[in-house]
Formats: C-alpha cells, sequence, structure tokens
C-alpha cells in the first residue's frame, strides 16, 4: 500500500504512473501514438506495481486511450476495463513521422529535427507532423484543470506516458514546457501529488514501483 496523506476539505490528491515496458520501450523505438500492447516484461512490472499498490485507496482511475496504459491501469487497480475513465487529453505525445523509427533512422530520414539534450535523453523539438511541446503542455494544462473540476477533493490515479506526464506534472508545479523536461518518469513509477483546494501543490513524492525499470531509460 503506498502512503497517502489525509484530505482536509477540497483538497485532491492525483497519483500518476507510468505504463509498462512495451517492445517500442525495450527497441529503443520513438513510439508516441503506435497503439501496442505491454510486452510480458511489462506485465511483470504491473504486476510488481500492482503488489507495491494493493490496498492504496482511491476514488477514480483515468487512462489514456493507448492500450499500454489501459492494461497497466486494469493489471495495477484490478479494474475491469470499463470502469476506468478514458481521457484522450491524457493520450501520449505525437512524433509524427517519427514513429517506429530508431534514434539512427531519424537523423537519416529527418535531418531537420532539433532536440534539446538534457542528461541522456534528446528531446526533439520540431518532428515532422508531430506535436510539438508547447502544444503538449497546454493539452497536459487542459487535462489538469478538466480533472480538476470533475474529480476535486477525489484521489485520482491517472496512467499514462512519459512525454505526457512530464508535461503534466511541470504543470502542476507551475513549470513550463521546458522546465518539465528535467524530469523524466520510468516504467512503473508513481508520482503522487497533494493538491490544496485552489490546485496549489502542497506536497509531492515519488514511487519507484518497479525496482529495476532502469534497465531502459528513456532516450
Amino acid at each position: 500500500m503506498i502512503e497517502q496523506p489525509e484530505l482536509a476539505e477540497g483538497e485532491t490528491l492525483i497519483t500518476t504512473i507510468r505504463h509498462g515496458l512495451t517492445e517500442l520501450n525495450r527497441d529503443k523505438r520513438v513510439g508516441g501514438r503506435i497503439d501496442v500492447p505491454l510486452i510480458e516484461e511489462g506485465r511483470q512490472q504491473a504486476r510488481e506495481a500492482a503488489e507495491r499498490f494493493d490496498g492504496t485507496p482511491f476514488d477514480v482511475a483515468i487512462s489514456s486511450p493507448l492500450r499500454r496504459a489501459i492494461e497497466t491501469a486494469t493489471i495495477v487497480t484490478g479494474l475491469p476495463e470499463e470502469a476506468l475513465v478514458i481521457d484522450e487529453l491524457c493520450t501520449e505525445r505525437s512524433f509524427g513521422e517519427m514513429e517506429g523509427l530508431r534514434p539512427a533512422e531519424v537523423r537519416e530520414r529527418f535531418p531537420q529535427v532539433r532536440y534539446l539534450r538534457i542528461g541522456h535523453i534528446g528531446y526533439s523539438l520540431n518532428p515532422p507532423g508531430g506535436e510539438p511541446f508547447p502544444e503538449l503542455h497546454e493539452r497536459a494544462k487542459r487535462f489538469l484543470a478538466w480533472t480538476l473540476e470533475r474529480f476535486r477533493g477525489k484521489r485520482i490515479v491517472v496512467f499514462s506516458h512519459q512525454n505526457f506526464l512530464q508535461q503534466l506534472h511541470g504543470a502542476i508545479r507551475g513549470l513550463d514546457p521546458w522546465a518539465s523536461l528535467q524530469y523524466d518518469s520510468l516504467n512503473g513509477e508513481l508520482n503522487q501529488f497533494h493538491l490544496g483546494p485552489r490546485g496549489e501543490l502542497l506536497r509531492h513524492r515519488i514511487v519507484q514501483l518497479v525496482p529495476d525499470a532502469a534497465k531502459h531509460p528513456s532516450f
């Protein structure tokens, strides 16, 4: 069970969990909107996360419409798919024509793509036909506003993806799209945000639900 704070009137708890491993993560290919399921290792990660999460109270579970997020959500929460709130706003960033390619293939086919390198990760700034980070950040802010409008005062669990969650976490912290990129999420990582009545951040904590997730780092 994951420890949770007591909620005073008007306070909200938003917990986010990144989905388990897919063949795209494993093979270091750009995922985006490609709708792949978890691989067996990813399902095992989700089962490990479920063991840690078991007994944690929550009121609503929201998932991206992509299969890898839905599958993770059903395993971790024990809910059937029809009990989840499926929201297009929390789907992964679109990488346009880069999706499905390895970094070397992107460089060969699209030499015009520029990157912002933070640590070992290169973030594509202008994926052809894709979603720029400022647009993704605005979508994350719309998701946050919608979620608080509908579920304020509740304990919410969101199952989503690396790039979207970076921007959602940044929006909660009051960061811009670029500062949001400083905080990566591993597969199965849990972030807990305790929000006040006006949506202000009171407390944040991170729990790695999958101890060996770091062996498949972002790229």
